[in-house]
C-alpha cells in the first residue's frame, strides 16, 4: 500500500461549518504535530544559554498593559503563568493580561473585539484564508520587521503572509487524525489499523458487532465535521487535484465536484450505517472526546491539537493509537494531511507598538529564557 503526505492548506469555507476551530496551540510533540521548527542559533546565542537575560533585548517606552488572548486547551501553564512572569521580569515596564476562551465562542469574542475598538494586543488565529478577513479589515500589525521571522521556515511564515506583508509568528503544523481504542480493537479481533475504505468499514462492522460503537463525534458543534471529512478528502479531492481549493476560488473546481461528493457520500454512510454513536447533534466536542477518553466508543475524529484532551485519564484505562481515516480503494494510494497550525498575530493599538515587537522578539528568539520555556511546554 503506497502511502504520501499532502501539504494542502484544507483553507475553505464551506457555508461556515468547514472554518478550523477548537484547535489549540498548546500541542504535545508526542501527539506528532511538527513542532516549529527555527534556524540555527548564532554562536552568540548559543554562549549565552537559558539561564540568563537577553541585554540586546530592551523596552523603553511608557508603562503598558498587554492583553493577550488565546483558546483553551489542556494546561496552559506557560501561557497562564511563564509568559506573564519571563516578559515582566525582561520589560519591567510591560505587563501580560491573559485571558483564554473556550474554542466555541473564540472566533465570535475576537471579531467583536475588534469591530468594538478593543481588539487584543496578542491573539491566537489560524493562517491564511481564515486570517485573510482580520488582515484586509486593518486589525493586524505589520510584523514583517520582526528579527526573528526569519529563523522560522519559509512554507510556515508563508502562511501568514498577505501581499508580501506578514503578520503571525508560526506555531507549527498539525494533522487531522482517528484516534483509536486498542483495547476495544482487540476485543473485536481488529489486529491492524485499516489502510483503505473496505477495511475500515470492516473494523466498524466488527466494533458493532460485538457491541462496541465505533465511532463518537461532537457533532453539536458544527467546526467538527471537518475532521472527518478533512481527512477523506486528502485521498478523495487532494490526491488527483492539490490546486483544488486555488482553483475554487476561480471558478475551476466546485464542491459538487466528484471528489467532494464521493468524500461526503462516503462520510454520510459511517452515520447511516450506525457506526457513530447515536444522538450524536447532542454532543459537543468535548463532549465526544470525553466519551472517548472514558472508553465509551472505539474511535474519534480529532487532531493531533486534541492531544492533551484525548491523552487524559478518563473512566477507562487503555492504550490510545493514531491512524489516518482512509478514504482509498484497495491498491490505491492513502494520502495523510499536514496543515500550518496556528500563530500568534499583534492587534493594531495605537501606543503598544513597540511593546508587541520587544515581546515578540523576546518569546520567538532563540535562545532566551523565554523561548527555552516555551520549547519546554511543548515538548
Amino acid at each position: 500500500m503506497k502511502r504520501k503526505v499532502v501539504c494542502a492548506v484544507l483553507a475553505v469555507v464551506m457555508a461556515g461549518t468547514m472554518i478550523l476551530s477548537g484547535c489549540s496551540g498548546s500541542g504535545n510533540e508526542d501527539s506528532g504535530a511538527e513542532k516549529t521548527e527555527t534556524g540555527s542559533g548564532t554562536s552568540e546565542q548559543e554562549e549565552e544559554g537559558s539561564g540568563e537575560d537577553r541585554s540586546e533585548f530592551s523596552y523603553s517606552g511608557e508603562d503598558v498593559a498587554l492583553n493577550f488572548m488565546f483558546i483553551t486547551g489542556g494546561e496552559n501553564e506557560f501561557y497562564n503563568e511563564t509568559l506573564p512572569e519571563l516578559v515582566h521580569q525582561q520589560f519591567p515596564g510591560i505587563e501580560i493580561e491573559v485571558e483564554e476562551l473556550p474554542s466555541d465562542n473564540y472566533k465570535s469574542t475576537i471579531q467583536m473585539k475588534f469591530a468594538s475598538g478593543e481588539g487584543p494586543d496578542l491573539f491566537e488565529w489560524w493562517p491564511d484564508k481564515q486570517a485573510e478577513p482580520l488582515v484586509e479589515a486593518s486589525y493586524c500589525m505589520d510584523l514583517s520587521d520582526l528579527d526573528c521571522i526569519g529563523d522560522f521556515r519559509e512554507d510556515m511564515v508563508n502562511s501568514f503572509t498577505f501581499d508580501g506583508k506578514n503578520y503571525a509568528v508560526p506555531l507549527g503544523s498539525s494533522f487531522l487524525t482517528t484516534w483509536y481504542n486498542q483495547e476495544l480493537f482487540q476485543e473485536a479481533g481488529i489486529s491492524e489499523v485499516p489502510m483503505d475504505w473496505d477495511a475500515f468499514l470492516d473494523c466498524c462492522e466488527k466494533l458493532k458487532g460485538k457491541g462496541i460503537t465505533p465511532i463518537v463525534m461532537g457533532d453539536k458543534d458544527a467546526y467538527v465535521i471537518q475532521f472527518g471529512t478533512y481527512m477523506m478528502g486528502a485521498s478523495c479531492i487532494y490526491n488527483d487535484n492539490p490546486d483544488f481549493d486555488k482553483q475554487l476560488y476561480t471558478g475551476e473546481t466546485k464542491f459538487t465536484d466528484d471528489g467532494w461528493k464521493e468524500t461526503v457520500e462516503k462520510y454520510q454512510y459511517l452515520y447511516e450505517n450506525g457506526y457513530v454513536m447515536e444522538d450524536t447533534l447532542g454532543l459537543s466536542h468535548d463532549q465526544a472526546r470525553q466519551a472517548f477518553i472514558d472508553g465509551r466508543a472505539a474511535m474519534t475524529f480529532d487532531g493531533s491539537f486534541g492531544w492533551e484532551a484525548l491523552m487524559a485519564e478518563g473512566a477507562a484505562e487503555f492504550e490510545r493509537g493514531i491512524f489516518m481515516l482512509p478514504s482509498n480503494d484497495g491498491g490505491e494510494e492513502l494520502v495523510y494531511n499536514l496543515t500550518p497550525a496556528e500563530g500568534i498575530f499583534a492587534g493594531v493599538n495605537e501606543g503598544h507598538e513597540e511593546a508587541v515587537k520587544a515581546v515578540m522578539n523576546y518569546w520567538f528568539t532563540e535562545g532566551t529564557p523565554l523561548f527555552d520555556a516555551w520549547a519546554a511546554a511543548n515538548d
